[in-house]
């Protein structure tokens, strides 16, 4: 019974080691986004079914600009700082990592952004212009992480759904076994 035991507890620990090990130097990809911009949701949508690209070390932060003045503030104020023209093409999507940008979404946006930041990371040039500028000009923007956003459910909580489920099904054939009797 003891071996059992042991078992079982080294079998679970499995559960609750963490998926995802990052390195202690990571490159943030800012999206700056509209909920009502199609070619934002096409672009969250791809990596949201490709989230095998998203290199190691790489954080995808997103600012919903449409309906949140301070993150609108903020991508004003991040244009500004990397000189991007706001008369021509000018919107959603804009995509900031260190002090490089790229505007709209097309097929290999991802693809270029995340060999800027694969750069970066070989260089010593990275800047976070997007936190140097909330912190220069104390803006509260309100920042959504990209799993936060395409969360996919806890582990521990699945297995407790599938317990309760599996109980209750092992429950209503111990009844019907019993009934019948």
């Amino acid at each position: 019974m003891k071996k059992f035991i042991i078992l079982l507890l080294f079998l679970t620990s499995f559960i609750f080691l963490p998926n995802n090990v990052y390195a202690s130097d990571t490159i943030t990809v800012y999206l700056f986004r509209g909920n009502t911009c199609q070619h934002c949701e096409d672009a969250l949508e791809y990596l949201n079914n490709n989230r095998d690209l998203i290199p190691q070390n790489v954080e995808i932060i997103t600012y919903e600009v449409f309906q949140n003045d301070a993150n609108a503030t903020l991508m004003d104020t991040v244009a500004d700082t990397l000189n991007i023209d706001k008369t021509e093409n000018y919107g959603t999507p804009l995509f900031i990592v260190g002090n490089e940008y790229i505007k709209g979404y097309g097929t290999n946006t991802w693809q270029e952004l995340f060999t800027m930041a694969e750069e970066y990371l070989d260089s010593d040039t990275y800047t976070d212009v997007v936190a140097d500028t909330i912190e220069l000009e104390n803006i509260d923007a309100q920042a959504i992480s990209f799993t936060d956003l395409y969360s996919e459910p806890n582990q521990l909580a699945v297995i407790i759904v599938y317990c309760v489920f599996g109980l209750i099904i092992v429950g209503f054939i111990v009844m019907i076994t019993v009934s019948r009797k």
